[in-house]
């Protein structure tokens, strides 16, 4: 963990005189300086992805982008700062309040903001020594081996002397899960992934991945702000706006007027095309959570408790019927 004291020679090396310094999470820092507010995170995503991350911020930013917390370069013009082997990262710091999805006027806002920031990410050049993830062409296998995993999962449970009640709640509804897996591949093979997946690595688009709302700050003009880009990389759009809508639904009960609401205001900006809402459509039919639950589970990922496991699969099984609701609601207006 980074100290208050710790991070004074990182500071130095930034040019500013620091006149106030509060932790906001673990090893990360709210800073006011001579030269106005910023955030000091010490890296821990690796020295290559923060090269990655700050390529992102800066091409967005030179490009006219500004709803976003913009990177700021040591004195000496390095994008980092590397101290007993750690590196740091600072940005400007982005004033407002909370975004909160309940709020329609904060949803659309994030959504058009969202749209925005597709727009500008693409052409991306990276710094010497930035890497990140590029999963253009990669979805049909990554889904394909995660439907393979329901069933090897399923399998060894299905052999084993004495269950869990985990593996017993498992067992009871891991056929449906496998079923909804096998039903999402062959909606993506039905679609135009490899035309569309095709034509974003020539244009190298990458995403935010993480387009929660507590990754949106709505600013004192209520536009919605965009921060935290940790886990961006080189992707199809639509794999974003998938987790917004996701994201959201699932705090409102699968409720398709939401989903309206954040399509509407992202088409206002950026228009989606018919092809992509058939990938879209796949990667909601996709058991995601229930997959993820499961992964840590078998592969021991994750050090739950029982009860631990027990509460992530009834998550990952709640409102199966609203799911399914807004499945056939999604398909029947965008995916056909």
């Amino acid at each position: 963990m980074t100290t208050l004291k710790g991070i004074l020679p990182v500071l130095n090396q930034y040019g500013v005189t620091v006149k106030a310094i509060a932790p906001i999470q673990e090893d990360v820092f709210w800073v006011e300086t001579s030269r106005g507010t910023f955030c000091l995170k010490r890296a821990d995503k690796g020295e290559h992805k923060m090269l990655f991350i700050y390529s992102v911020l800066k091409h967005l930013t030179d490009h006219g982008f500004h709803k976003i917390s913009a990177p700021v370069a040591a004195k000496d013009g390095s994008p980092l700062v590397m101290l007993d082997g750690d590196a740091y990262f600072m940005t400007e710091w982005v004033s407002g309040v909370p975004c909160d999805f309940a709020r329609n006027d904060h949803l659309g806002a994030a959504a058009r903001t969202l749209a925005e920031f597709h727009q500008y990410a693409k052409g991306l050049q990276v710094l010497s020594g930035a890497k990140a993830r590029s999963m253009y062409r990669k979805w049909p296998e990554v889904l394909e081996k995660r439907a393979a995993d329901l069933k090897d999962f399923k399998n060894i449970t299905q052999q084993k002397d004495q269950l869990t009640d985990f593996e017993k709640k498992y067992l009871a509804t891991v056929d449906y899960f496998i079923e909804k897996g096998e039903k999402a591949l062959e909606t993506l093979k039905s679609s135009d992934y490899r035309q569309i997946a095709k034509d974003a690595e020539g244009q190298k688009t990458f995403t935010h991945r993480d387009v929660a709302a507590r990754n949106f700050i709505i600013g004192e003009d209520r536009e919605a702000y965009l921060i935290d880009f940790d886990y961006c990389r080189y992707d199809l759009r639509v794999t974003d706006v998938v987790r917004m809508v996701e994201r959201t639904l699932r705090s409102f009960k699968w409720n398709v007027d939401k989903a309206n609401l954040i399509l509407d205001e992202y088409n206002k900006v950026y228009p989606l095309e018919k092809p992509q809402y058939r990938i879209m459509l796949a990667f909601f039919q996709f058991p995601q959570k229930f997959w993820r639950i499961s992964h840590r589970y078998f592969n021991r990922k994750q050090k739950w408790q029982e009860e631990g496991y027990l509460k992530k699969l009834a998550s990952a099984t709640r409102k199966l019927e609203l799911q399914e609701k807004f499945l056939l609601q999604f398909e029947q207006k965008y995916g056909n």
